[in-house]
C-alpha cells in the first residue's frame, strides 16, 4: 500500500439525518475537506479490486502527513490524464471530460472489480482546469452533478449553460447514488464558486 493509490473524491455534505448514529473513532473517519459551499474533497486508496477511504490513521501508516493529501491525491489523479477524453459538443460551446476506463457502476458484474467515478475530481487539477479556462469565452463553468460526470463551458457560452442546466436535470432524474451538486461552479481566477 502506497501514496500513489491515494486519488481525491467529490461528495456531497452527508445531511444530519444520514449520518451514523455512532460515528467512528476520530483516527478511523474518513478525511474531508471542505471545497465549495457544501462539496467535499475526501481520500481513497484506489486498489485493483476495491478502494478505501483514508483516515488520520491510515496517513500514520503511510507516513503522510493529511495536509499534504490534496496535492498528493491531485498529482496522482494527473498522472491518470492519459485515459482521458474531451467530447466538445458540435457548436463547440460544451465540454464532457471523462475517464475512458471509468465505468457507471461503482462494481463491475460478476468480475469483483469496482470502477471508482473519479472525473467530477478532475476539477482538482488546476493545470487541466487553466488549459480549459482558455478555450472557453468568458470564465470557465462546470456542472458535475454526480461523480462521473464533468461538463464545462464558459459564461459567454448561453447555449453551454443551457447545456450544462440540462446534464444536471437528467443526472438528478435517475436518483443515482453517487450525486454530488446541483449547482454550476464558476472559476474566477483559480477559486471556485457557485454561480449566481
Amino acid at each position: 500500500m502506497s501514496a500513489p493509490l491515494i486519488v481525491p473524491v467529490l461528495t456531497a455534505r452527508i445531511p444530519v439525518d444520514l449520518q451514523l448514529e455512532f460515528p467512528l473513532p476520530p483516527a478511523d473517519a474518513p478525511i474531508r475537506e471542505p471545497f465549495v459551499d457544501d462539496i467535499y474533497v475526501s481520500y481513497v486508496l484506489d486498489f485493483t479490486d476495491r478502494y478505501e477511504y483514508v483516515a488520520p490513521r491510515r496517513c500514520a501508516e503511510l507516513g503522510l502527513a493529511p495536509e499534504s493529501l490534496r496535492e498528493q491525491a491531485t498529482a496522482n489523479l494527473r498522472t491518470r490524464r492519459t485515459a482521458l477524453t474531451m467530447d466538445w459538443s458540435s457548436d463547440a460551446t460544451a465540454v464532457s471530460i471523462s475517464f475512458r476506463d471509468d465505468g457507471a457502476d461503482e462494481t463491475l458484474a460478476g468480475t469483483g472489480r469496482h470502477s471508482l467515478s473519479l472525473d467530477a475530481s478532475l476539477v482538482l487539477d488546476d493545470d487541466l482546469m487553466d488549459k480549459l479556462a482558455q478555450d472557453v469565452e468568458g470564465d470557465l463553468v462546470v456542472a458535475m452533478p454526480a461523480r462521473d460526470v464533468l461538463v464545462a463551458s464558459g459564461t459567454a457560452h448561453h447555449d453551454g449553460l443551457a447545456e450544462l442546466r440540462r446534464t444536471v436535470q437528467r443526472v438528478w432524474t435517475t436518483g443515482e447514488d453517487r450525486l454530488i451538486t446541483r449547482d454550476l461552479l464558476v472559476r474566477k481566477r483559480g477559486e471556485w464558486a457557485v454561480l449566481a
